[in-house]
C-alpha cells in the first residue's frame, strides 16, 4: 500500500531505469529496492523531513518488506540514500 501517487512514483522510478545514476551502477536488486521504498513510503510526506529522517523513513519501508537486505546489499542502500537526499528536487520536477 502506498501514499505515493502513481504518476509521482513512475517519475521517481524512471530516475533508476538506466544502467548508471550519478556514476554509480544500478543493478536489478537496486531497482527493486528503490521501487519498494517508493511504493511503501508516502514520499510526499517523507520529502518534508530532514535528510537523515528521509533516509530512515525509506530504509524502514524497505526493511519492512526485505528484512536485512540493505545490510547485505550496500549498492541498494546507497541508492535508497541517494533517493532520500534527492527527493525534494526530484519531486519539484514532477509537480503538476
Amino acid at each position: 500500500m502506498t501514499g505515493t501517487p502513481s504518476a509521482t512514483a513512475s517519475a521517481l522510478l524512471k530516475e533508476f531505469e538506466g544502467a548508471w545514476r550519478d556514476d554509480t551502477p544500478i543493478f536489478g536488486c537496486c531497482r527493486k529496492t528503490v521501487a519498494i521504498a517508493v511504493e511503501r513510503a508516502d514520499v510526499l510526506s517523507v520529502a518534508a523531513l530532514d535528510p537523515a529522517a528521509r533516509v530512515r523513513a525509506l530504509r524502514d519501508a524497505v526493511e519492512a518488506e526485505l528484512p536485512g537486505h540493505l545490510d547485505t546489499h550496500r549498492c541498494c542502500g546507497g541508492h535508497v540514500a541517494d533517493l532520500a537526499f534527492d527527493l525534494p528536487d526530484l519531486l519539484s520536477g514532477t509537480a503538476a
